[in-house]
Parts: C-alpha cells; structure tokens; sequence
C-alpha cells in the first residue's frame, strides 16, 4: 500500500498521492489503490478500495453490475462504526474511480481482481463475504478460485443468480437509457426498476417519500464518483450475462464447509426469484429469507433489516466454526 497521511481534523486516512473521492463519514476509513490483474489484461489496472472501521473481523462486500462501492454505505457507515469489524468494499474494472480493460472481461475475471485485492490486503483468514446481484456472482467464482485455506469464514449471496435467463425489464432499462440525454431521468428511470412502487411511494419523513430520498441520496453517491463511460457500462453488463456457476460447481462451494445465506425478493428485474430458490435449494444455507416490497436493490431499500440479519449469519458462523475446533 502506498503511504497514506491521517487529517488532523477528522482523523481520516487518505492517499495524498493520487485523485479519490470526498468521504465526509464520521467513522474511521482508509481510501487507497491496489494493482490487481497485472498479467491478466493488456492495461494496468488500479482497483479504488475503501476500509471501514478498525476490527478485527473481516467484513468484504462485492457490489454489483455498473454500482460503484459508495452504493454500500448503509452497511459501510453501519458496520464500520462498530469496534469489532474492518469493512471492505471497492470499485470493480470500470467502475467509480477504477479503470482498466475489459478484454475477456467476466465473472471470473472479476473474482480473480478481488481474490488478488485480498492478498494485496494480506486477508488470508475468516473472511465474511456479501456479494449483491452480478458482485453475488463474482463472490461464487471467487469461493471456486480461492487457493488459500479457510480465507472465506461465509458467504452471502443477495438477489443473485448462478446463471441462466434473466427478466428483460433490466437489460432494456439500461440499454434504452443510452438514448436518454438528461441524467436525472436516467437516475429515476432506473430507481423505478430497482424499487418497488409501493415501497418508493411510503414514507421517510413527514412527507418525504422513499422516492425523494433515494433521489437525493443516488445524487449524493453520483457526487462521489466518475461517470462512467458506455464501454464500460456494456462489458459489466455483458460479464454478468455471460456468467454460469454449474450445480456440481454449487456442490463444491456446500461441501467446502463456507457458511452461506441466500437473500431475495418478491419483485426483481434483474434476476428471477426462482434462480434464489435454485441457490437456497443446492446450498442449504443457514437461512433463505425472501423480503417483501424490496425490489433489486436490498442493501439499500431494507437495509435495517438486512444489517441485522447479516451480523446475526456472522455470529452464527463465527460460533459454528468454534464447534468445530479440536476440543484440548
């Protein structure tokens, strides 16, 4: 890691050597690049990361399809202000502040970046990994690709899938979205696909809508980031198309002893609840549980919910793994 300085006046650390967002969270965070695929791709690639918190349990969390990481702030700003964990997430190629080609650009190209940020972290140990929709997809490549012993302690796998057909609604959103000029409609257009409408219609505050407030929290989280080009835009979307995880691949992610949750949802149009179901179903999780009036994008529309449950699947797994410890 590059050398970082810590701000006197919010005790923030920050590379002072190269371009990064404006983080203003009040707990402790570490912003920095990491190289990761340098002999897989005919570019250099510096992967933006974030670390939140100063724990001692390994929190990693995947992002998905053309989302950049400031998309996890309910958990980062939860969790990282909590004194037992560290809290990682980072920008995928092409994402946010991180660039790079996309030749043979896939799934497991993408586990393999975030395998290789581990190891640039030296986080060798009882990991727990969340991946959400396509970062779903790449955390079940990466529990495939994984050679390290006992890195991953649980896996979490929201409103994802492990390949096959997927609802059109998306796709055709973010395609369509291409001929639209002002980016405000772009944003609300794709807000209306990732939410419910009884759920964007409830209320926040007063008379503040979910709509409202996701809108102005979207724009926040925009201000934080680099647009992102079409190029760019088009390959995330054509890995995670192109992704497929067979059933005996499933088999060898139960049999590896990884502790695993399945989250998903009543209404999605970027995956089928069905695909969950084939998830939950080859698996066994700790738990599948199905959210109501969610849509898409759980992390953000029940992220209350979401926090608690993920903090009771690590204790149970952390607790799961002291069972199975040689008694003295």
């Amino acid at each position: 890691m590059e050398q970082v300085v810590e701000t006197e006046v919010t005790g923030i650390t920050a590379n002072k050597n190269k371009s990064m967002p404006q983080l203003n969270w009040h707990h402790v965070y570490t912003q920095d690049f990491a190289p990761v695929a340098t002999t897989r791709s005919t570019q250099p690639i510096e992967m933006y990361y974030e670390l939140h918190g100063t724990g001692s349990k390994k929190i990693a969390l995947l992002m998905g399809m053309n989302a950049p990481c400031q998309s996890w702030d309910y958990q980062t700003c939860h969790f990282g202000a909590m004194d037992e964990y560290t809290v990682l997430c980072f920008d995928a190629r092409g994402v946010g502040w991180t660039v790079g080609s996309w030749d043979l650009y896939n799934s497991e190209q993408w586990a393999l970046d975030f395998i290789e940020l581990l190891d640039h972290l030296n986080w060798t140990k009882d990991i727990h990994a969340v991946g959400h929709s396509a970062g779903g997809q790449a955390l079940m490549k990466a529990l495939l690709l994984n050679t390290v012993p006992n890195r991953f302690l649980s896996a979490s796998l929201l409103n994802t899938t492990a390949g096959g057909l997927r609802p059109l609604a998306g796709p055709w959103t973010i395609i369509s979205n291409l001929f639209v000029k002002d980016p405000q409609e772009q944003m609300m257009r794709l807000i209306r696909i990732n939410y419910t409408e009884s759920w964007l219609n409830g209320k926040v505050d007063g008379d503040v809508t979910n709509f409202d407030h996701l809108c102005a929290r979207i724009n926040d989280r925009n201000s934080r980031n680099r647009p992102q080009n079409i190029g760019s835009m088009i390959s995330q979307a054509v890995a995670s198309l192109r992704h497929w995880v067979s059933d005996k691949d499933l088999e060898i992610i139960k049999k590896s002893g990884i502790a695993t949750l399945v989250v998903s949802n009543s209404w999605d149009n970027f995956a089928y609840s069905s695909h969950s179901v084939h998830l939950a179903t080859k698996l066994s999780p700790w738990k599948f549980i199905v959210f109501d009036d969610a849509g898409h994008n759980v992390p953000t529309a029940k992220y209350e919910e979401l926090n608690n449950l993920l903090d009771a699947f690590w204790k149970h797994a952390e607790m799961k793994q002291q069972e199975q410890l040689p008694q003295e």
